[in-house]
């Protein structure tokens, strides 16, 4: 594009769109070399001064091209730089307006870890009942030869997420027992800060892998009405949640592939902020240091088929994951609402006032959380009751 001041020809870049401190309306093109600004108004003859330019040699046959909405005639600065606004605190967000709106990809680290005792370290003090700000629930189940194992999460604004409850069902999941039991669970009625009527779980996702897939089939046949969806992990680059199930032929039910490698991402994402908001994860005083070792027990390592890179989840011998499961598991059942049309933040604005004397956690508080993270050694004698 031509500079309206100097003459040089450059690219629109996101670093060169910038407005006055509060004038956001306002967002110009900047030239990057004399930092001549450009108005919106001026896009159209900018566009159509602009030319092509090749950036490597090719073939002779086939050409690419590469554009971002930086120079759509249809999408103003003003409504980029809002929507980059609204998803900048939230790294899953930030992802999606990365690849959409400046059309460039967004690198994952390879064999990135999490720390599970820093994560300890952010536990607060909530519950039993459900904290004000929560309008959703959702419910991950993971079947196991002798348990289920499930995780109760509240989503709030912009997908702040609360774990509310982390529960162990044991039993047989070829008798009966175990599945009235979860089935009592998963239409009970919760305790909600502000909200006298309780809170409901909104969706539930079951897993329906593993050695007990029939059982988990007739468990959910029927239940679809009541938001109870059979799922089945499917790695690979697929979305969260399917446009539409596909039929078990021998449950006789529909059963939902959830994109079990975006939700990870997602997760881990979310577990990195250190600050509250858009997508920060909350965690009570009663989550022990077996759940957050199985939170983090997996990372993003990178194979190389017939010479290109492919990511893929990977978990150490020997180390658990079932509470990841159950985490990813109720953010597709999140998923899966939205599907059906929820507005989260609407549903969120929606709550009544939080009291303004909730006790929360004093930073000595923290720091006496911060204190009692036990060592490794300890970790692993308390994760040996997961086993």
């Amino acid at each position: 594009m031509p500079c309206d001041h100097c003459g040089s020809v450059s690219q629109i870049f996101w670093r060169d769109i910038r407005w006055p401190e509060g004038k956001m309306q306002e967002a110009a093109w900047h030239c990057p070399l004399c930092g001549g600004a450009h108005p919106e108004y001026r896009k159209p003859a900018l566009l159509a001064q602009g030319h092509w330019q090749a950036t490597a040699s090719g073939d002779g046959k086939t050409a690419g091209f590469h554009l971002s909405s930086l120079y759509s005639p249809w999408v103003t600065w003003t409504e980029i730089a809002e929507e980059h606004r609204d998803a900048k605190d939230d790294p899953v967000r930030l992802k999606v307006w990365v690849n959409t709106k400046l059309a460039e990809t967004w690198e994952e680290r390879d064999g990135e870890s999490m720390d599970e005792t820093a994560l300890m370290t952010r536990r607060e003090k909530y519950g039993p009942a459900i904290p004000a700000e929560v309008a959703v629930l959702t419910c991950g189940v993971d079947v196991q030869d002798d348990r289920l194992e499930m995780e109760l999460v509240g989503w709030g604004r912009d997908e702040e997420s609360w774990s509310c409850d982390y529960k162990i069902i044991w039993g047989d999941p070829s008798a009966p027992e175990l599945w009235r039991e979860l089935e009592q669970y998963l239409t009970a009625t919760f305790e909600h800060e502000t909200l006298s009527d309780g809170l409901h779980i909104h969706a539930a996702c079951l897993d329906t892998g593993g050695h007990h897939t029939q059982a988990a089939y007739a468990f959910c046949r029927g239940k679809e009405r009541q938001r109870i969806w059979a799922i089945k992990g499917m790695a690979g680059k697929r979305p969260i949640w399917p446009k539409r199930p596909t039929k078990a032929a021998k449950g006789k039910v529909n059963l939902f592939g959830v994109g079990v490698d975006a939700a990870k991402e997602a997760v881990f994402a979310r577990l990195k902020k250190r600050e509250h908001g858009a997508g920060y994860c909350h965690f009570p005083l009663d989550r022990d240091a077996a759940y957050f070792e199985q939170l983090t027990a997996e990372r993003l390592r990178t194979r190389y088929v017939k010479g290109f890179a492919q990511q893929f989840w990977w978990k150490p011998d020997g180390r658990r994951n079932e509470a990841l499961d159950c985490r990813v598991y109720a953010y597709a059942a999140l998923h899966g609402l939205f599907s059906m049309g929820l507005n989260l933040n609407k549903r969120a604005d929606a709550l009544p006032p939080i009291p303004e004397d909730r006790e929360r956690v004093s930073d000595a508080r923290q720091a006496v959380i911060a204190a009692t993270v036990p060592s490794p050694r300890r970790r692993r004698a308390i994760a040996s009751r997961y086993i």
